[in-house]
């Protein structure tokens, strides 16, 4: 999970989540209270194929919430948006579906992970990628390139959802997929977890919403055949969970 907006985030905020996943890229070794790593992709479902056939340092600092690829196949030669693509995991294993003829783009406003993602593809030898630093409010990408948006644990980190969604829902061609994976308020929740605390914010906690709250705005943004497939069990603070959502342009 990695993400940025800058419109209408604090200082505290950005600068938190700066620092937070700066820290993630540089020492990944260091304890979040969140998994991370190999072993959570594993856990997560990520197919043991992709776990080998990239290296061990493309995994290091992978945060995923849940597993995106498996709402549903991604095709030889098509291409995909990873929003909020931190270290590049998820770039990386969309690179290896797509083949050499498809192409990847991955969006993260965090210089580090850009450094390291770009890195990480080079250690993997794969070249269909490209990597910008961006907000993912104003996605760098012309209308309708996209076959395929895929993020994790990245849109909780926007305070401006909406237009984060708008954007996913402009670069995407007409009939493409959202397969995203992202941290929700757990059902059982009836309260935001640690409301404006910046530390909550970047841990992917306070700037959840609830499941109902993420369909509905999908919904606004255009996307039809909407739907929460399953929880994911990934947890960041005793009222949030990891979910998996589709849906399509």
């Amino acid at each position: 999970m990695s993400g940025c907006d800058s419109q209408n985030h604090t200082t505290d905020n950005r600068t938190l989540l700066l620092e937070l996943y700066s820290r993630l890229a540089n020492e990944p070794a260091s304890e979040f209270g969140w998994g991370k790593g190999k072993e959570n992709a594993r856990t997560l479902g990520y197919g043991e194929k992709w776990l080998n056939q990239l290296p061990d340092i493309v995994w290091e600092s992978a945060a995923a919430v849940g597993n995106p690829f498996s709402l549903g196949p991604i095709h030889l030669d098509e291409t995909v948006v990873d929003i909020g693509c931190g270290a590049g995991a998820d770039a990386c294993v969309a690179a290896l579906l797509v083949g050499d003829q498809g192409t990847v783009f991955g969006i993260d406003c965090t210089p580090a992970m850009i450094t390291k993602a770009s890195a990480n593809t080079r250690a993997s030898g794969l070249k269909q990628i490209t990597f910008y630093e961006a907000e993912i409010t104003a996605l760098p990408l012309p209308d309708a390139c996209a076959d395929v948006v895929i993020s994790n644990g990245a849109i909780n980190l926007a305070e401006d959802k909406n237009t984060v969604l708008e954007e996913i829902f402009r670069v995407l061609r007409p009939g493409g997929r959202l397969q995203i994976a992202d941290m929700v308020r757990a059902p059982s929740t009836d309260t935001p977890v640690c409301p404006g605390e910046a530390e909550s914010w970047a841990d992917c906690v306070s700037g959840t919403l609830t499941p109902e709250a993420f369909l509905s705005m999908l919904k606004t943004a255009g996307f039809i055949n909407v739907e929460l497939t399953e929880f994911t069990g990934y947890k960041t603070a005793a009222g949030t969970i990891g979910a998996l959502f589709r849906a399509i342009r």
